[in-house]
């Protein structure tokens, strides 16, 4: 019973998922709406696979740790020259920065990112999302 709702609910949802919309390029008036239909479905599936994948998890979610690792480097780095405080400033200020705008994409910005570049690839251009 619980399989079938779970089935249910992914139907449900992913029925609603939004949706790339392509610009009328060469590339989609040369394929046609059903096979540009088929290889954005291709891409949506790939995203989906690399992101199950650790790699792709730990990508998606690594910004956590990036202000602790530069502050950490910064701090060694003050050891060596003897500007320890300036160092871990400054190595967190980076460390910040880099960790800040990995954790501002969301897993659905991720994911919107990896079709996008994944259609690119196939000569198509995405104008949004629906």
């Amino acid at each position: 019973m619980k399989k079938m709702i779970l089935l249910v609910l992914t139907v449900l949802l992913t029925s609603c998922a939004s949706k790339p919309q392509l610009y009328p390029n060469d590339k989609l008036k040369q394929v046609g709406k059903e096979k540009a239909k088929s290889d954005v479905e291709g891409c949506i599936a790939d995203a989906d696979e690399y992101l199950k994948s650790s790699k792709g998890k730990n990508i998606a979610k690594g910004a956590g740790g990036g202000a602790a690792i530069g502050a950490a480097m910064g701090a060694v780095g003050g050891l060596l020259t003897g500007n320890f405080g300036s160092g871990l400033v400054r190595g967190g200020a980076v460390g910040a920065a880099g960790g800040g705008t990995a954790g501002a994409l969301t897993p659905d910005q991720v994911k919107r990112n990896f079709v996008n570049q994944c259609l690119a690839d196939k000569g198509y251009r995405v104008i949004g999302w629906d």
